[in-house]
């Protein structure tokens, strides 16, 4: 298709000045006139010269005036303008090109001069349009596919389970994860599933690169480990079929790094293998170790690798984390990693929380860590507690949670109260264990620590055949909250000393009570009957 043909406005109020101009270009361009300035305006406005060439001298508004207010226009402003002009002096050609001209040419007009500048300026405005024209179909190219790459993740997302198991009493375990992608698609990816013999497989990974080619080999890997495992309790025995697969004509040379592990809920045996990926966190009473054991490399890089396996019996309360490097590696504006140290602080400080607070907390603090920086890697953490069921129906749960600076008891009750809550635990035991709680703090409050200030208190529950233990120690100075008489309830009020009502009351809420001193704490343990063993 031929090009439309470019327009001029010729601005002068000398007849003759109009006439030598459009004379010269007319065989080329399209010619318009405006004799004074306001018609120039209203011209420019209505009929969007592709160029203006302006004379200064002109009764009413001169030139200057005129470009400035073309300038000031949103409808005028990118029209280029050269000054045809006999205002020769170096201040006038300055003056000119400060309201905004793109040139200045003196009369008398030299044609040859005049037709290669006002070639030179309509084939910068043609330039222009074709970038215009090119960025907008670009823009179209761009909003189309960010849509068809958020679809791609809305798929990728959905092949990943997100009804996360949370009830201990039916299923033996909770567990939660959260994966966020780098991109709109990514190469991390989570999998948890039961098989058909009740054992339950884990698995995280992260697909070396990102984008499409990433998503595409995660989906791929994920497939194979789902129909692998329904076959085969042996996670090295998996892992070995997964990698021959991959590695198959793998002319793209992408790898992932795995952990998959296969949990039998029952007896809490743990079977698992490491292939290149980053160690997992285990706490739990015995406190916070990192499987270390490496399996074998990343999967898809090297065919007919035989990957190895280990076993470990998981205890109550125990408490897995996977996750891939774009935790460890996060990256704050001072270049500085997150680091395995950090996280595992992290875990070790908080793996008495619920699986989802937990995991949310590490993200959470991973960004603020981050601190504005953009994210580098995708961010995938997994965290599983084991809680097995007894044959007679009852939980065997240990849990135990420390604060730092205790001024309350409101956060030590909330959490009591999610634990409650998950363990279904009666709502009269519930209100017992509440009341009881509130007083003790604020018997250590007042007399454990008397100048103030906050303390460290810690809360152990154990929870086994209808029966709920509470261990509440705190680093105050020595004192028994029932090393004093009990209150009489039976005199009037005037007769009765001041005080020791509310340790009276937790005497009856709770089954049993008792208090030692041990290792420069004060140490108080409760006992209740949950009406479930």
């Amino acid at each position: 298709m031929m090009s439309r043909q470019q327009k001029i406005l010729v601005v002068d109020d000398e007849p003759i000045n109009i006439d030598v101009l459009t004379g010269l270009l007319k065989a080329d361009y399209r010619m318009m006139v405006a004799k004074n300035g306001e018609r120039a305006l209203k011209v420019a406005r209505s009929g969007h010269p592709d160029l203006i060439l302006l004379d200064v001298m002109m009764p009413e508004m001169d030139g200057y005036e005129v470009c400035r207010r073309l300038k000031a226009d949103p409808e005028t402003r990118d029209i280029p303008v050269i000054f045809i002009t006999a205002m020769g002096e170096v201040e006038d050609e300055t003056r000119g090109l400060e309201v905004g001209a793109v040139d200045y040419i003196r009369k008398p007009v030299s044609p040859p001069i005049l037709r290669a500048r006002v070639k030179t300026q309509l084939a910068l405005v043609r330039q222009r349009e074709q970038l215009r024209d090119a960025a907008t179909i670009i823009e179209k190219q761009r909003d189309r596919m960010e849509q068809e790459l958020n679809i791609g993740r809305d798929i990728q997302m959905s092949m990943m389970p997100r009804n996360f198991p949370s009830d201990p009493g039916s299923e033996g375990f909770a567990l939660y994860a959260r994966l966020e992608a780098a991109r709109e698609l990514g190469g991390d990816f989570y999998d948890f599933f039961r098989l058909d013999d009740g054992h339950l497989c884990l698995c995280i990974g992260d697909v070396s690169g990102k984008g499409v080619p990433a998503a595409l080999f995660m989906a791929v890997t994920r497939t194979l480990i789902r129909s692998r495992a329904a076959a085969s309790r042996s996670t090295a025995e998996i892992l070995s079929q997964v990698n021959a697969t991959l590695s198959d004509n793998n002319d793209s040379c992408m790898f992932v790094t795995l952990f998959l592990a296969i949990c039998e809920p029952g007896s809490g045996e743990l079977v698992y293998t490491n292939a290149g990926h980053n160690p997992p966190l285990l706490c739990g009473a015995g406190g916070l170790r990192r499987l270390t054991q490496r399996h074998g490399p990343v999967a898809g890089a090297m065919p007919g690798f035989a990957y190895r396996e280990d076993r470990l019996r998981l205890q109550a309360g125990d408490t897995l984390l996977l996750y891939t490097d774009g935790v460890s590696e996060a990256m704050n504006p001072a270049a500085e990693l997150f680091g395995e140290e950090r996280l595992a602080g992290l875990v070790e400080a908080h793996c008495d929380q619920g699986v989802e607070a937990l995991s949310d907390g590490i993200v959470e603090a991973v960004h603020r860590f981050e601190a504005g920086a953009e994210q580098a890697d995708d961010i995938t953490v997994l965290a599983f507690r084991y809680r097995p069921v007894t044959d007679a129906g009852s939980e065997t749960v240990c849990l135990r949670r420390r604060w730092e600076g205790l001024k309350s008891t409101a956060e030590l009750s909330d959490w009591f109260e999610d634990f409650a809550r998950s363990h279904g635990l009666d709502e009269g035991v519930r209100r017992k264990v509440l009341m009881a709680l509130d007083d003790l703090v604020a018997n250590i409050l007042s007399y454990s620590h008397p100048e103030g200030g906050g303390c460290e208190v810690e809360l152990a529950l154990s929870l086994a055949d209808g029966r709920l233990e509470l261990r509440l120690s705190d680093d105050g100075i020595p004192f028994d909250p029932f090393a004093r008489e009990e209150a009489d309830t039976s005199a009037s009020l005037e007769e009765r000393a001041i005080g020791g009502l509310g340790i009276h009351l937790v005497r009856r809420l709770m089954d049993e009570v008792s208090y030692r001193r041990e290792d420069g704490r004060n140490v108080v343990t409760l006992s209740i009957a949950t009406g479930d063993g």
